[in-house]
């Protein structure tokens, strides 16, 4: 049994009022969200939305069906609960969450061993960016996730599992470039120096793209963004071929990189930190393949840093 997304539909037109909105909150377009309306409102025979009123609030027969929608929901997770505990997680599911550059540098550490100890858990992974995993947490789409700070939704809390060193990645020829240094070393000018330098970046709404611009706040820079890209890859091997700076998490400095000529700076006093979390929504209660999953990252990581 899927949840039924008129719940969290309906729910969305409670708090922002409007189709648009509450479509954009929920990542779907407006026109399929008020064809989901209609046919529900058709199939039901009653209005469930107040469109005389602006902004648009629910009608007494759609405050009913929420309140009965939430009581089911929340029986039906009840039960599920209670099965999976039964069978003492020889059955379940678990819906992940993770950023790509950890989908990529990280998730083979411990998923295949969490897959090993559990085999009757059936997985599912969601790559998605920052701002989309949280929406999906709160839309109960996803069980947890593995993501960076910073997490700006308040409805969001989260355990730490590791952190790693993010480094200013400055290639041959820049005016920065100092062939004498071959190793990860703190940033040796001022940061606010890099003010209008070249940066390839990641896209916005990505977590590393969030840390990326609270350090050029936090120093003033006004980066020229030469390109965006979603694939951390692809951003490391354009700044390495001289296309601009960038910033990178330590996981993508692997033995493969290691003849790369670039510089490499980390950044701060005290040093800017990837800080790696796993996070799950406020004031819910974790099924048991969820809260299995959370011990046993927060166990291997805790054993291996």
């Amino acid at each position: 049994m899927k949840e039924d997304l008129s719940l969290a539909y309906l729910q969305a037109i409670e708090e922002y009022g409007n189709i648009s909105q509450a479509a954009s909150a929920l990542f779907v377009s407006q026109p399929y969200l008020s064809k989901f309306f209609k046919n529900l409102e058709e199939k039901l025979g009653v209005e469930l939305i107040n469109r005389q009123v602006t902004p648009l609030t629910l009608t007494y027969a759609g405050e009913l069906y929420v309140s009965y929608m939430i009581d089911i929901k929340k029986t039906y997770e009840r039960l599920e609960r209670e099965i999976e505990s039964i069978t003492n997680l020889k059955k379940g599911r678990l819906i992940i969450g993770i950023n790509p550059i950890l989908a990529s540098h990280t998730l083979y550490k411990f998923l295949p061993h969490f897959m090993r100890k559990y085999p009757g858990i059936e997985i599912e992974l969601e790559e998605a960016s920052a701002n989309e995993m949280e929406a999906l947490v709160l839309q109960n789409k996803i069980d947890i996730c593995i993501n960076m700070l910073p997490i700006t939704n308040t409805e969001l809390v989260y355990e730490s599992l590791y952190e790693e060193d993010i480094y200013l990645v400055v290639p041959p020829g820049h005016a920065y470039y100092q062939k004498n240094i071959k190793t990860a070393t703190h940033i040796p000018f001022q940061p606010s120096s890099l003010n209008k330098e070249k940066f390839v970046l990641l896209n916005p709404g990505l977590g590393l793209r969030r840390l990326t611009d609270q350090i050029f706040e936090r120093y003033n820079i006004k980066p020229n963004i030469v390109l965006e890209t979603n694939n951390i890859e692809n951003a490391f091997r354009l700044a390495n071929s001289g296309v601009g700076m960038t910033i990178i998490p330590e996981c993508v400095i692997t033995r493969d990189h290691l003849n790369f000529e670039s510089n490499f700076y980390t950044l701060g006093n005290p040093t800017y930190k990837n800080n790696v979390v796993i996070s799950y929504k406020k004031d819910s209660v974790l099924s048991p393949a969820a809260s299995a999953f959370l011990q046993f990252t927060k166990e291997k990581y805790g054993a291996s840093h």
